[in-house]
């Protein structure tokens, strides 16, 4: 059976080009997209995108940062979770959801940003979704909270915290997606040697950029390589094990 490569975390409604973009990552073999969802906005814009192609499938729910990027973010939460229950048969996913006090700096924002997370976290349990992560700067409080709920999933997106919680994530069966920062970034290297190949996913957070240069689904093919290469795994052995991780944790895009 022929692998195929899944982009499990892309910001897919920030491109002005999507045809493109998805030619050119079916081109490298990249068959599969999760676009994630970040703002009460782009909530909608995900939905219509992953309604009009079939390689794109939603993953919705509110990034931390949008306490400090939206105002208005607190009176809007209970029309997104609505929005979301109502499209639960669309989404294969909640997120990108979670915690950053590496980016947001001020604390007075912090109660706001764990209610938020704890309420799209209860919306992951009610809907048996698995969740798409951000953890920066706030890795302890996140792995001290997700025990609280019954994910069915995790997936902890361009993980950069303390080598111990990599661990405990392993333990409890999380999964760890990994972006093209591999190609420069030695924290990256080092998280990608303490995870095993079960638990790793890849993702390109595009379209974020790497070394100047827009991220985009294609590039996770040379991630895949790159990770092959660190950890001293059969490139096609890998590939077909990142793809199994893969329909484990996102049931619902097979």
């Amino acid at each position: 059976m022929v692998q195929i490569l899944i982009d499990v975390h892309c910001h897919i409604n920030l491109y002005l080009t999507i045809d493109k973009v998805i030619k050119n990552a079916r081109d490298v073999g990249v068959e599969k997209i999760v676009a994630v969802a970040m703002s009460s906005i782009s909530q909608e814009r995900v939905l219509e995108i992953t309604s009009q192609y079939d390689e794109i499938f939603a993953s919705l729910g509110v990034h931390p940062e949008e306490v400090k990027m939206n105002a208005k973010i607190e009176h809007q939460l209970d029309s997104i979770i609505e929005l979301i229950k109502k499209n639960k048969q669309n989404i294969c996913a909640i997120g990108e959801i979670g915690l950053d006090h590496y980016f947001i700096k001020d604390k007075e924002l912090y109660p706001l940003q764990k209610t938020i997370f704890d309420k799209m976290l209860s919306l992951a349990q009610d809907l048996e979704l698995p969740v798409n992560l951000h953890t920066k700067g706030a890795e302890e409080i996140v792995f001290d909270i997700l025990p609280s709920y019954k994910i069915p999933n995790v997936n902890i997106h361009w993980y950069s915290g303390p080598e111990e919680f990599i661990k405990l994530g392993i333990d409890r069966g999380y999964y760890f997606s990994i972006t093209p920062a591999i190609s420069y970034s030695p924290v990256v290297k080092k998280v990608v040697l303490n995870i095993d190949k079960e638990h790793l996913l890849l993702e390109s957070d595009g379209p974020v950029k790497y070394s100047g240069e827009v991220g985009v689904p294609a590039m996770i093919k040379n991630v895949l390589k790159s990770i092959s290469v660190l950890k001293e795994i059969n490139l096609d052995e890998l590939e077909k094990q990142i793809e199994a991780n893969t329909k484990k944790i996102f049931t619902k895009m097979f």
